[in-house]
């Protein structure tokens, strides 16, 4: 990825090409993408609405990714890496009530930390279908597995929808600060699975 980009001159121009590039194109383009995906979805954003926001041509894009999906990954990437940790951590937790508990803390965490993104993934299918969404998604059924236990029966899975949904809903409820609300949501997303 960023290894693959054009290094910029001295001069402020791209090994590339003779037009100037401004010093933060790359996050610039990440941020207006963030931006037009939530808004328009991954499939309706062009490059050319990826760049003609930031003054640049839809060439000018490659200079920094591969291409739109490039663009995608790296816009999730902070969700997708900070998911990859939970994952991890998980993997070595014995199923406790204190466990239960800290896990459901970090799935909280990480989505009032990353809930636009996680609506963007949500819903849109081109992007559940892209190697990224391939992967978020198997970060779900990862949290999914560990709440439900190794032989889950019907009750098992339906408390986990429950308290997984209770996080999800009440962080996308407009007017619901994470901070001010986080015990009360947390708290019922653990009655949730205790009952």
């Amino acid at each position: 990825m960023a290894s693959e980009r054009a290094s910029a001159g001295t001069d402020g121009t791209s090994e590339r090409a003779s037009e100037a590039v401004p010093p933060d194109t790359h996050g610039a383009i990440l941020q207006r993408a963030r931006y037009l995906f939530a808004r328009q979805g991954y499939r309706g954003t062009s490059i050319r609405q990826l760049t003609s926001g930031l003054g640049l041509t839809p060439a000018a894009l490659y200079y920094h990714f591969t291409g739109k999906e490039e663009v995608l990954a790296e816009v999730l990437d902070p969700m997708e890496s900070d998911g990859e940790t939970i994952i991890a951590w998980m993997a070595e937790l014995e199923p406790t009530p204190e466990a239960l508990r800290e896990v459901l803390d970090r799935y909280f965490d990480l989505l009032a930390r990353h809930i636009v993104a996680f609506r963007f993934v949500a819903g849109d299918v081109d992007v559940q279908h892209s190697a990224v969404g391939q992967r978020l998604r198997a970060q779900a059924r990862d949290l999914f597995a560990w709440l439900t236990g190794s032989s889950p029966e019907v009750g098992d899975r339906i408390r986990a929808a429950a308290a997984v949904g209770t996080i999800r809903l009440s962080l996308e409820q407009s007017g619901v600060d994470p901070d001010t609300h986080r015990d009360a949501i947390i708290g019922r997303a653990l009655r949730i699975m205790t009952d």
